[in-house]
């Protein structure tokens, strides 16, 4: 990946945060930074939004760049974006006139989203800009002296890919104390399965289902399946366990 200077990273940590540049990141809090990131479940990639060049990219978003093939040759299902030497572009052609359009708005300040393909093929990316116009800037900072223009980045976040990863879970059914039966049936019914459904997919009485979560309700204290759901579904953005390393 391209390397960004530190002094500029840290003030743009510092300007997502609202505050004025500080002192240039110890390399100990890049690296607890990266570590931090990659344990959100969300892929997260920092831009130049000028040029579109990657500057950071934590595991999740990596992984989001990267062409999808499908087994035919062709693109399947991904973010709707890649990777072509350093530079985020759309997959489709046609969207990168979208894509240009919504880092000139974050180059301004301003939010975007990123709705790209269609169909079951779409997927969706907030753009956010890591540097307003609002803010005052020591360029100092940015080792561009000479220069009245500090550089601006924009934050791709990528959609999760589901509810709730099942290494979550799994730690949220452990703590409200629940049989690994049940612990089962919690992650199907989260992922929209009914109770006949999941009576066949066990091999059980659709009777032992409604049992079982019944048992759920009580331990979670919810009153309903969609109190359930909605339980799950504002868990923190815990990733899966990640063998990678953040790129940066």
């Amino acid at each position: 990946m391209p390397h960004i200077d530190p002094r500029a990273r840290s003030a743009t940590v510092a300007a997502l945060a609202g505050s004025p540049p500080p002192h240039p990141l110890e390399p100990s809090e890049l690296h607890l930074l990266r570590m931090a990131l990659n344990q959100m479940d969300y892929g997260l990639v920092v831009i130049d939004s000028e040029s579109a060049m990657v500057q950071f990219a934590n595991v999740l978003g990596h992984a989001a760049l990267l062409e999808c093939p499908d087994g035919s040759g062709t693109l399947g299902r991904g973010s709707g974006l890649r990777l072509l030497h350093g530079r985020v572009m759309a997959q489709r052609p046609c969207d990168n006139d979208t894509l240009r359009r919504t880092l000139d708005r974050a180059r301004a300040g301003l939010r975007g989203f990123l709705c790209l393909g269609e169909g079951t093929q779409s997927s969706a990316v907030a753009v956010l800009p890591l540097i307003g116009p609002r803010h005052t800037f020591d360029l100092h900072a940015y080792g561009t002296l000479g220069s009245a223009v500090p550089p601006s980045y924009a934050l791709l976040v990528f959609a999760k890919q589901q509810l709730c990863d099942d290494s979550t879970m799994a730690l949220f059914a452990r703590e409200r104390g629940l049989t690994s039966a049940e612990g089962q049936v919690l992650a199907q019914v989260c992922k929209g399965l009914r109770p006949a459904q999941i009576a066949h997919n066990h091999g059980v009485r659709i009777s032992t289902v409604r049992t079982q979560l019944r048992s759920i309700r009580m331990k979670t204290c919810c009153e309903t399946i969609r109190d359930l759901v909605q339980q799950v579904s504002v868990l923190p953005p815990m990733a899966r366990q990640l063998s990678g390393q953040a790129r940066g």
